[in-house]
């Protein structure tokens, strides 16, 4: 089986290619492809370094859990919210129908 490399191929390789967590295939996958396009391995060495120079934030153990623990509580608060208002538009749906009988 052969397939066509592309640049998106490359590109979500490329993560695992920089952290050395690729495979020998894919590593040679990803070297020889930019052996032959070396200005999309300059292309993607820039956008390397320029995200590499953003503040990545850094958060004790405890904020960690605050911040999941309000998260969660978020999320529990849609699906309630979501699912009363869906008990009501059913309430008013039944009475619809039961008028119209």
């Amino acid at each position: 089986m052969s397939a066509d490399v592309t640049r998106d191929v490359i590109s979500d390789l490329w993560p695992l290619y920089k952290t050395g967590e690729a495979s020998a295939d894919t590593v040679r996958l990803v070297e020889t492809f930019l052996e032959q396009d070396g200005a999309f391995r300059t292309l993607l060495e820039k956008s390397e370094a320029i995200s590499s120079g953003l503040a990545r934030p850094h958060f004790s153990p405890d904020a960690e859990l605050r911040l999941l623990s309000v998260a969660r509580k978020r999320v529990i608060g849609t699906i309630v919210l979501a699912s009363v208002s869906i008990g009501i538009v059913l309430f008013v749906i039944a009475l619809a129908i039961h008028a119209l009988k």
